[in-house]
């Protein structure tokens, strides 16, 4: 039976990343996928390619959630991107609450350029407060792993697994803190921890170059191997190997930054 994953994300507009990227993710696994959009966000060309916001209506919101649940009948897995509001966390919230999804992989989108900073601050205490008791597995990038922890700084791999072990602490059962090369390991590094084991995943590094995309694919991805039934460490391992291939194919473009292609993976 084709398992089915529910993405609960912002579009964005180029395909590079967002619900447009955990679509053609699931896609490449073998994973039917739907989407519920939070928001619509474009890159502004004329302003240093920022992002331009604009949240859906939370009851466009809920009614997509309550489509996808009526017409497939389960979800075994759902992703949870951007979400931009205080507003729009609550509705999600209430969702989770309803349908009780038997899995539940949060990439924690925080904040994206362009956004105000109290509005990303109310932002980021909402999802805090509403969203992460439903995870079961949260994937923060390196500035979201340290807002999450409540540390200044990680400039080390020990301090990243001080700040995972942290944030599962508060309750996630499965954190995967990405610092991708930020960590100047010659590698894209990674922690899982799951409250008892602390893992450190690396792949090699392709670039040092800032490719858009490669956080939603590996959330993504990771999704995808839990809904076919993969444990958390299992599923981050494969999804590893998902982004590597998403970088090394991917798009160019007039922007200053390239975007993920996933469709060239072989498991």
């Amino acid at each position: 039976m084709t398992k089915i994953a529910l993405a609960i994300a912002g579009s964005e507009a180029s395909g590079g990343a967002g619900a447009q990227t955990d679509l053609k993710t699931f896609h490449q696994l073998g994973v039917f996928g739907c989407t519920s959009l939070t928001c619509i966000v474009s890159f502004d060309p004329h302003n240093d390619w920022g992002h331009r916001f604009v949240p859906v209506d939370p009851q466009v919101i809920h009614d997509q959630i309550e489509a996808t649940v009526a017409v497939h009948g389960r979800i075994d897995a759902v992703k949870i991107g951007m979400l931009g509001t205080p507003t729009t966390i609550g509705v999600v919230a209430e969702a989770l609450e309803r349908y009780d999804f038997p899995k539940v992989i949060l990439d924690p989108v925080l904040i994206c350029k362009g956004q105000e900073p109290g509005a990303a601050l109310d932002t980021d205490n909402a999802l805090r407060e509403k969203i992460l008791p439903h995870a079961d597995v949260v994937t923060p990038n390196l500035f979201e792993t340290q807002t999450l922890a409540g540390v200044d700084e990680i400039t080390s791999v020990n301090a990243l697994k001080d700040a995972a072990k942290k944030i599962g602490d508060q309750g996630v059962p499965v954190v995967i803190a990405k610092a991708g090369t930020l960590l100047g390991t010659g590698t894209a590094l990674d922690v899982y921890y799951d409250g008892h084991d602390c893992e450190v995943l690396e792949v090699p590094a392709v670039g040092q170059e800032r490719v858009s995309g490669a956080g939603c694919t590996l959330a993504a991805a990771i999704t995808a191997e839990i809904a076919k039934g993969a444990n958390a460490l299992d599923a981050a391992r494969t999804a590893k190997q998902v982004v590597v291939s998403a970088i090394e194919n991917r798009m160019h473009g007039n922007a200053p930054f390239d975007c993920v292609y996933q469709g060239h993976y072989q498991a």
